[in-house]
């Protein structure tokens, strides 16, 4: 039977993956596993998950802080229903998915990935800043689902100005409350990596649902706009609103947003490059050669 695997990472996207019932899956830190799970507490390779006569089972590999379920340790376990367990400190949901669970899955990411699309089609190079970077955000909050943000740009090593904002106000940026969440716009300013901070206030594995159980988080992600090396903007963006956590696959979906909002703000500044060049060259009298003129 296929699977979803979740694990809840702090402070991080959760690693949410579709399971396929032939493969082992390799769990662990390092880049080569199947599993990645990026935290201190869980080994290089940690273990192995598989599939055998409808249900799951997980191998320890040897880790240092070993597997849990029922905050009990083991070595082994079989899982024939949907259960929580844990990989080092890290709470893992996975989920047995019947045909029909597996349909609604994939047709979501389907749909999630269409909106990707119709993203890009609005995010023109033709656009000016002041059209484009409020588009970027819209297209930001959508495929996060997230209710308020900002945007960033700073033009020509011109200093971060805030040029668009959704379900705030720049006023609010000053307020000592926005202090924490700051911190995260320097970190991805810093890093030029994403940034994702998420606080549960219920603790997840006690539940049976983790998409109730789970609603009271609050959850922020400052994504880096990139010219080369250079950052030249952040995507800002947050939720007070019970919901579920932001997933790696979110997370992939709204990094591809400010990919292409930051290409097309690239792409913007060489046109207008080019055509001051152009403006230049007529102004001192040094037209370029037109080609029917060459070849007449």
């Amino acid at each position: 039977m296929s699977a979803r695997f979740n694990a809840y990472v702090p402070d991080s996207a959760a690693v949410v993956q579709l399971l396929d019932d032939a493969k082992v899956y390799r769990i662990g830190r390092a880049a080569h596993c199947d599993l990645v799970i990026d935290h201190a507490s869980v080994s290089r390779q940690h273990a192995e998950l598989s599939s055998s006569g409808g249900a799951w089972s997980i191998q320890d590999s040897g880790s240092k802080n070993g597997l849990r379920v029922d905050g009990r340790r083991i070595e082994s376990a079989r899982f024939s229903t949907d259960t929580w367990f844990s990989i080092g400190e890290i709470y893992c949901w996975l989920e047995l998915l019947d045909d029909e669970a597996l349909a609604q899955w994939r047709d979501h990411v389907t749909q999630r990935r269409a909106s990707l699309r119709r993203l890009s089609t609005r995010l023109p190079p033709n656009l000016d800043v002041n059209s484009l970077l409020p588009r970027a955000l819209d297209g930001v909050l959508e495929l996060s689902g997230f209710e308020r943000g900002f945007v960033l740009y700073a033009s020509d090593g011109d200093a971060f100005r805030v040029c668009a904002t959704r379900g705030m106000q720049t006023s609010d940026l000053k307020n000592s409350t926005f202090d924490g969440s700051a911190t995260s716009v320097d970190e991805a300013v810093r890093t030029r990596k994403s940034v994702i901070c998420c606080d549960t206030d219920i603790t997840p594995w006690l539940g049976s649902r983790p998409s109730v159980r789970l609603g009271g988080i609050r959850a922020v992600v400052c994504v880096p706009m990139l010219d080369g090396h250079n950052v030249i903007g952040v995507v800002y963006a947050d939720s007070r609103l019970p919901g579920p956590p932001m997933t790696t696959f979110d997370l992939e979906l709204i990094e591809s947003a400010a990919d292409q909002a930051a290409t097309a703000l690239a792409a913007r500044r060489i046109q207008d490059e080019v055509d001051g060049l152009l403006r230049s060259a007529a102004d001192a009298g040094l037209n370029a050669p037109r080609w029917e003129d060459l070849r007449g």
